[in-house]
């Protein structure tokens, strides 16, 4: 008796193993059938094979056995026709896999679309000669048979959005070779409008027609005026929980209408492409569907890999290359406490008494020398003593940074040597009820035009706590 594996093991290994299928499924689907054929799988096995080692190859090889897939009841059944045998799969089987994989999902066609309406028609007139009674078993069968055609059809209906809004890897594919051969883009082109005319013609535009609200059709109502019926229908009957349910299934649907409409809109825009966009189209996408693939490498069960790998992307593409050493923009945002905007109404407030006291500002006399000379004469110190007796001071961490700001602009001629002259006179005079404590910590300032340079030591501006507290009386 030949080894065999259980339904559950030979799933598990067609779930471990997910490429075999997923190119049985893809065959499938180019070819416009419903099943496999034995010799194609087999073949298929054979070459994914090749590259595992000797345990692994033996499992998959018997896990994807003719024998072993029917006794297991993955395949249903086997048809031997034109000398060949064809597989049938499960649906559920081949309806997972095809959830597993985006590109897998197959277009809804306008039969099908009519044929779901049709099922749904159907049920209303069902409905129409029902009992309405818990008791009645067909009414029970009934309303079962309504919920799982309507989920089943949402189901379709978003695999469908999901696969259309893939559509640009599609259209990136279809246009490949437009920059490689300008000399036939003419016929390449031609090639490709006939392509992408059969896409929106025969999947887009159904789906759009079957979706929208306002549809009239010639043999009936439309998939809104049907769902529609039946909620009044279950309303009159006093059935809310089936009638609220049908509702919310109804605007689900109606949902589904925008987003396959941008697709539309996509498509008619990339017709409208020039060769040179279409090469920049496909390298955009080209590009889009590497990162991708690293982000999927992200989304398995290793908790390890959670962030992408893309070194070697940066490296391959250039576009990022140097962008680490640039440093990253500086955002500015208001703050959320109360001490924020107090703060910077404080601030306001003493650039705006600057500004009235503009006519104060002593003129100082200009001296020749940097900085570094102090040649500052004692007039210029007098003045800027008697300027500085009358300037309101707050609270700061950078006593130095603060002196500047308010100097610079508003003393002809400053200078570093004035900033100095200033600091001085707070350290040995500070304002009354504050303090200026050193510390150690050095800063830099730069003022134009000469570009001079100024480190200093920070000094914080404080305001001094006393210590309010009175000895007992000992009587």
């Amino acid at each position: 008796m030949s080894k065999r594996f259980s339904t559950l093991d030979t799933t598990r290994l067609l779930f471990e193993h997910p490429k075999i299928l997923f190119r049985m499924i893809e065959r499938m689907d180019r070819n416009e059938a419903r099943y496999i054929r034995e010799s194609d799988l087999v073949a298929e096995v054979m070459d994914y094979t090749r590259s595992l080692g000797n345990a692994d190859r033996e499992r998959v090889r018997l896990a994807m056995n003719t024998d072993n897939l029917f006794r297991s009841g993955l395949v249903i059944d086997i048809i031997k026709a034109d000398g060949e045998r064809r597989l049938v799969f499960q649906d559920a089987l081949i309806n997972l896999m095809r959830a597993c994989n985006a590109s897998l999902y197959q277009e809804l066609t306008d039969a099908r679309l009519r044929g779901h309406l049709v099922t749904l028609r159907d049920v209303r007139n069902r409905l129409e000669t029902s009992s309405f009674s818990e008791a009645d078993p067909d009414y029970t069968e009934l309303r079962d048979d309504l919920n799982e055609r309507v989920s089943q059809l949402i189901g379709l209906l978003r695999q469908n959005v999901l696969r259309m809004q893939t559509i640009s890897a599609q259209l990136a594919d279809l246009s490949g070779d437009a920059s490689r051969a300008p000399e036939k883009y003419l016929e390449f082109r031609q090639n490709l409008f006939e392509q992408i005319v059969t896409l929106y013609e025969r999947h887009i535009k159904p789906t759009l027609v079957f979706l929208n609200p306002d549809t009239r059709l010639p043999d009936g109502s439309n998939l809104f005026e049907t769902l529609e019926s039946m909620v009044r229908l279950l309303e009159s009957h006093d059935d809310h929980s089936l009638a609220d349910q049908l509702f919310r299934s109804s605007i689900s649907l109606n949902a589904l209408y925008k987003p396959i409409q941008a697709v539309a809109q996509e498509v008619e825009h990339f017709l409208r492409k020039t060769r040179r966009g279409m090469a920049q189209y496909n390298a955009m996408e080209h590009f889009y569907g590497k990162l991708r693939a690293l982000k999927d490498d992200t989304e398995t069960l290793s908790l390890r890999r959670k962030w992408l790998e893309g070194g070697d992307f940066a490296r391959s593409t250039g576009f990022l290359v140097g962008l680490r050493a640039q440093q990253r923009p500086k955002h500015y945002a208001f703050g959320q406490s109360s001490s924020y905007y107090q703060l910077l109404f404080s601030e306001l407030e003493l650039r705006l008494s600057d500004l009235r006291r503009q006519s104060e500002v002593p003129v100082l006399q200009e001296v020749a020398g940097s900085g570094r000379e102090s040649r500052v004469d004692l007039q210029r110190i007098n003045q800027l003593y008697q300027w500085l007796e009358t300037l309101e001071l707050r609270p700061t961490a950078d006593l130095v940074r603060e002196l500047h700001g308010r100097l610079d602009g508003f003393i002809p001629g400053y200078r570093f040597a004035d900033l100095l002259a200033a600091l001085n006179r707070l350290v040995n005079s500070p304002p009354e009820g504050m303090q200026v404590t050193t510390t150690n910590r050095f800063r830099t300032l730069e003022q134009a035009p000469d570009c001079e340079q100024f480190v200093y030591r920070k000094r914080r501006l404080e305001t001094i706590t006393t210590d309010t507290e009175q000895e007992p009386d000992h009587a």
